[in-house]
């Protein structure tokens, strides 16, 4: 196995080799990808298919050098698993039938909750079965899934749900108490079924602004105490300067958005991963060659250092534009 990756994430990484993986390395700015996504109309549908969501992951293995795969699935798996039907409506996004905003006494259903995820767990153990690679799990914070469950889509007027958690502080945490439970056994499951590490996304934590370590940073570090310590926890909170946080954080590796500057935590015990604007891929090529040629210099020598974006590639990616700066950097690393 390739354990640059595993190494860095323990920052013990002393190969002078740069890791790399990408956020939404698989996805749709891959001609491969949007073949398969034309015959499966329903998202939901789609990954429900452990064979499909293998393919979807080996997709980008097979194309460019990198260091680790990620499970293809979704951070809504989970209410979709609590009886919240998850749609994915074209220029709109994940559409719930079924939402707190519509309904304050939402009832979810736990039922058989972990074998209505089975196909995540499946889809794990064929990718592994597949791979020489680490294996990245995910799941969404308990915020950002209460967040979705909350507005029924992506939130837009962040004042509803701001004015909702003051008006109704005991609900709101004894769902985000159940919602930590559920990933609890859910991450779990993944680490059982081969994931060598898991990510949280907190994709909605940089709404909550002070409030962030009350409701949300409060549950993920739940969640970090009940898993093995020898898993790595990888956190992504966008929109929250984790400076503002970090001394209160009992996870130390950090995927970094894009308006974090890496140089502020390099030399803290920490993991530091991400950041990169995933635009820099409609430069040159030249640019891309430099900019592979820039991060190797910074970061090379580092133990504690992966390279990452700081959110995921987008459908206008030329997937050749990906290719070049990843080969670049594959060549410096070789040498």
């Amino acid at each position: 196995m390739n354990d640059n990756f595993l190494n860095a994430l323990q920052r013990t990484n002393a190969n002078r080799y740069v890791p790399v993986w990408l956020l939404r390395q698989a996805g749709r700015y891959l001609p491969e990808y949007r073949k398969i996504r034309a015959k499966n109309e329903d998202f939901f549908a789609m990954i429900k298919k452990p064979e499909v969501c293998c393919e979807l992951t080996l997709q980008p293995l097979r194309r460019f050098k990198l260091d680790a795969a990620i499970t293809f699935t979704d951070i809504l798996t989970i209410p979709d698993a609590l009886g919240l039907e998850v749609e994915f409506v074209k220029n709109k996004g994940p559409v719930f039938k079924k939402s707190f905003l519509q309904n304050k006494s939402l009832r979810l259903d736990q039922t058989n909750f972990l074998d209505r995820l089975d196909y995540v767990f499946q889809a794990t153990n064929l990718i592994k079965s597949n791979i020489d690679l680490p294996l990245i799990g995910f799941c969404g914070s308990p915020w950002t899934i209460f967040t979705y469950m909350f507005y029924g889509e992506s939130p837009k007027n962040f004042a509803i749900i701001k004015d909702y958690i003051r008006e109704n502080i005991e609900s709101t945490e004894e769902t985000l108490d159940l919602l930590t439970q559920l990933s609890i056994v859910y991450l779990k499951e993944q680490a059982k079924y081969g994931a060598d590490c898991l990510q949280i996304f907190d994709s909605w934590g940089g709404i909550l602004g002070d409030d962030y370590v009350k409701y949300s940073l409060k549950y993920i570090n739940e969640i970090r105490k009940e898993l093995p310590q020898n898993i790595p926890i990888i956190l992504y909170s966008r929109g929250q300067k984790v400076i503002e946080f970090l001394k209160d954080s009992d996870v130390k590796i950090f995927n970094f958005d894009s308006s974090e500057k890496l140089e502020k935590y390099i030399d803290l015990p920490l993991t530091v991963q991400g950041n990169l604007d995933p635009k820099v891929f409609n430069n040159s090529d030249q640019k891309l060659i430099s900019l592979a040629e820039d991060i190797y210099l910074k970061f090379s020598q580092k133990n504690n250092y992966i390279c990452n974006l700081g959110s995921g590639l987008t459908p206008d990616i030329n997937p050749e534009k990906v290719g070049t700066f990843l080969n670049h950097l594959r060549f410096l690393n070789s040498q």
